[in-house]
């Protein structure tokens, strides 16, 4: 029988990759057709080969992107392919005829979505924050611009923070305003203005804050209460300033998007953090219970897909994989309603995140005993 599992793991991992391959490259081609001026204007200093290199980089790192996106959807068709395939060759008979009972046969099919998952998991965790800059960067070796900045409000220090543009990148700042308030930082309402501000994270004793080069007024003109002693401090041999503060650049720009990109451990240290408003932190908290109730949602998705396509009273293959399909719609379906009541407020996001976790389990379990035996 493991010759078998291998047979049946190999075919899904090939389906898989053809999925994954046909998707993506659409993708790209529809993408390439659309922006190829833009490549080749962010490319007038280099040749044919810079254009490459630029092109390859750009997709490379959106492969990664797409594979977090839509890895699980792949992995379900990838499912519902092989099961058709192998019924229709008629390869599952003799198996059931030998007396092998037909979860036995499927065994394998359930073991790759697993490993699948896994690496899904690795990569939302370990890969794509590292890569995150490069989801919203542009096309071309000399797109380093920056984006528009998103003024926010650390809720910890009072300090509100803008700017003109903002590089995730590097995470830098440029034209870097930040608002002192008064009475807690100073003691009457100051507006520091800097050619550029750099993000450090926390090191040794500095927590994490904003290096500001060409600051104005300078620290010694500051009048810093003891509170802003605390946060505002005087760095460097050029009187640079230093300001504490949890905010980094993600939070400057496209915020509605950013924190879809950090890992599930820099989500729970924003949800302790005092920085973030309590809307922010929601969101934070629907993503994690989302990020845990992913992997199981996605083996629920695939677990009910099997007794729908291997069913006692088949109606054929066609029927049996438009139902199949219509079970999998109602599972994100729920999803998305889940979604939605969570952001509008309706039900906590606590509830939101398991419900279709909950619901779609019931429906594996439910038609469990269609399956053919």
């Amino acid at each position: 029988m493991w010759t078998f599992d291998q047979y049946l793991l190999k075919n899904f991992f090939y389906v898989f990759f053809v999925c994954f391959v046909a998707a993506f490259g659409l993708v790209v081609t529809i993408d390439l057709l659309e922006n190829l001026d833009e490549f080749m204007l962010n490319n007038q200093s280099g040749g044919a080969l810079s254009l490459l290199v630029s092109i390859g980089t750009y997709y490379g790192y959106q492969a990664i992107f797409f594979l977090d996106r839509g890895g699980a959807s792949l992995m379900v068709i990838a499912v519902m392919v092989v099961l058709v395939l192998f019924q229709r060759s008629g390869e599952l008979h003799p198996m059931l005829a030998a007396g092998v009972p037909m979860y036995r046969v499927l065994r394998a099919l359930m073991i790759g979505p697993v490993l699948v998952t896994a690496v899904l998991v690795a990569n939302q965790e370990l890969v794509v924050p590292v890569i995150a800059h490069a989801a919203h960067g542009g096309r071309g070796i000399q797109t380093g611009e920056g984006g528009q900045v998103e003024p926010i409000y650390d809720y910890s220090t009072k300090i509100s923070i803008n700017g003109e543009k903002v590089s995730l990148a590097d995470s830098q700042l440029e034209g870097a305003q930040f608002v002192l308030p008064a009475p807690l930082i100073v003691h009457d309402l100051t507006i520091i203005r800097g050619t550029t501000a750099i993000f450090r994270k926390a090191a040794g004793q500095r927590p994490d804050g904003w290096v500001i080069f060409g600051a104005a007024p300078q620290f010694e003109e500051l009048a810093l209460t003891p509170r802003g002693q605390e946060i505002v401090r005087k760095v460097g041999r050029s009187g640079e300033l230093f300001i504490a503060s949890p905010v980094s650049c993600d939070q400057l720009f496209k915020r509605k998007s950013s924190s879809n990109y950090l890992s599930t451990s820099e989500l729970l240290g924003r949800i302790r953090n005092e920085a973030y408003g309590p809307l922010a932190v929601q969101k934070f908290v629907t993503q994690v219970h989302g990020r845990l109730t992913q992997p199981l949602i996605n083996l629920i998705a695939v677990l009910l897909s099997l007794p729908l396509l291997v069913r006692r009273e088949s109606a054929g293959l066609v029927m049996d994989s438009g139902v199949c399909a219509v079970a999998q719609g109602i599972l994100f379906g729920m999803m998305q309603l889940s979604a939605y009541l969570s952001t509008s407020g309706i039900i906590a996001a606590d509830l939101a995140a398991w419900f279709p976790v909950f619901i779609g389990g019931a429906m594996a379990a439910w038609t469990r005993d269609m399956i053919r035996s």
